[in-house]
């Protein structure tokens, strides 16, 4: 058969037999070439996959591939493109080489390649702590265990999949057989997606270091989670006794906040004196019955009170209102953060939609609310009934109000 090798913008025509081997058509191609180079260093790949590459890892080798041409899937007229492996390229393949049983041909080799990646060891810390672990120990014994068991369960699932398969198109008009093919084609496509993923994009299975500045509530430090998601400036009354605030709680804006999860607002500080940068800037403060993760989350209403910006490119916190920057802190400075496990559905986090204050004491009605802040908000799309109503909820107070309006 004739089969078209391309090397370096040329196209050159190799006469083979289906029959021969790998490093035969690797030879010939060598000849048509002229090249006088070992035919072991040539890569040939077909459709961009190099051919070879399943049977080199199985066996721990670099070259000397058996399998017959026809074995590979190379047809007559083929095309075919032709590289020459680098040095470093082969000791990569024979480092990450496996034998049938899934153990690793090299596992020193092998360990030291995936502790030279500080993102795969994240994700194994985080998905397989016993893998990680033998790996960062150097315990070859404990390594090779674990991929014996990786390929297990792969055999394993490849015959599960191979028997409900078989079974689906035994009758592949029954009702039940349909459903399983549709799922199986699913999980095909769930599995190519991520697959897509990690080789595009593998960044994005890392985690990502969340927003913390650092700050002072009435003289307390503390690492503020900046979080535009989350409504009202929050804090636990446990760190409002903290920071000496507990006494200016006002329990009239009692309520319940949602957002994942619900907790109960036990009242609201009005103002305190919170510290940014070098700069006081006036803060009001939603406070919580329940302990939480993250001691203080500075909100969206904060945020926009002093037209701060989140400049990601630049990694800082602007200020508007005071004219300054605040850098945010690195994964160092944080610590374990414990807002996200992948591992288990996510528990309740803190609250972060606007609370419903109750009713003040002498809460205005009908007749004598400030008629300015109704049609100011009445202008935001709201009738007068649920303006007035909102009005009498939150003490005449026009920002809670509005707040409460688009809280639903």
């Amino acid at each position: 058969m004739t089969i078209a090798c391309e090397w370096n913008e040329t196209v050159v025509a190799v006469e083979v037999s289906a029959e021969a081997s790998l490093d035969d058509l690797k030879a010939a191609i060598a000849c048509e070439l002229n090249d006088a180079a070992e035919t072991g260093s040539l890569v040939v790949r077909k459709d961009g996959k190099a051919l070879g590459t399943t049977e080199a890892r199985s066996t721990g080798a670099t070259s000397s591939v058996a399998s017959t041409l026809g074995a590979l899937g190379i047809a007559d007229g083929d095309l075919l493109t032709v590289g020459r492996a680098s040095a470093s390229a082969n000791a990569n393949e024979a480092t990450r080489a496996t034998r049938p049983d899934g153990t690793a041909v090299d596992p020193v080799g092998m360990m030291r390649e995936f502790r030279a990646s500080s993102q795969l060891m994240t994700q194994l810390r985080t998905r397989d702590a016993a893998m990680a672990s033998a790996i960062e120990r150097e315990d070859v014994e404990a390594f090779q265990n674990r991929m014996r068991e990786f390929q297990k369960r792969a055999d394993d699932l490849r015959r599960a999949e191979a028997e409900e398969m078989a079974l689906m198109h035994a009758d592949p008009f029954d009702v039940e057989a349909q459903k399983k093919i549709e799922e199986a084609i699913r999980r095909e496509n769930v599995q190519h997606n991520l697959e897509m993923a990690m080789d595009e994009t593998p960044e994005v299975f890392g985690q990502v270091v969340m927003l913390y500045v650092d700050a002072e509530v009435n003289g307390t430090p503390l690492k503020a989670f900046v979080d535009s998601g989350a409504q009202m400036t929050i804090m636990s009354v446990s760190f409002a006794r903290k920071c000496g605030l507990e006494r200016l709680i006002d329990h009239r804006f009692q309520g319940m906040a949602k957002g994942v999860g619900t907790q109960k607002i036990i009242g609201r500080v009005h103002q305190a004196p919170m510290k940014l940068s070098g700069h006081f800037v006036p803060t009001a403060i939603t406070v919580l019955e329940q302990e939480q993760e993250m001691d203080f989350i500075l909100g969206l209403d904060m945020l926009r009170r002093h037209q701060c910006c989140i400049d990601l490119k630049r990694n800082v916190l602007m200020i508007g209102s005071v004219g300054a920057e605040l850098p945010f802190l690195g994964e160092g400075d944080i610590g374990k953060q414990p807002f996200f496990d992948e591992k288990a559905p996510a528990e309740a986090a803190p609250a972060e939609a606007a609370p419903a204050p109750a009713a003040a004491p002498n809460a205005p009605s009908s007749s004598n609310v400030d008629e300015s802040k109704v049609e100011q908000l009445m202008s935001l799309g709201f009738t007068r009934a649920q303006v007035i109503e909102a009005l009498q909820a939150t003490g005449g107070n026009q920002e809670l109000a509005g707040a409460l309006l688009f809280g639903g």
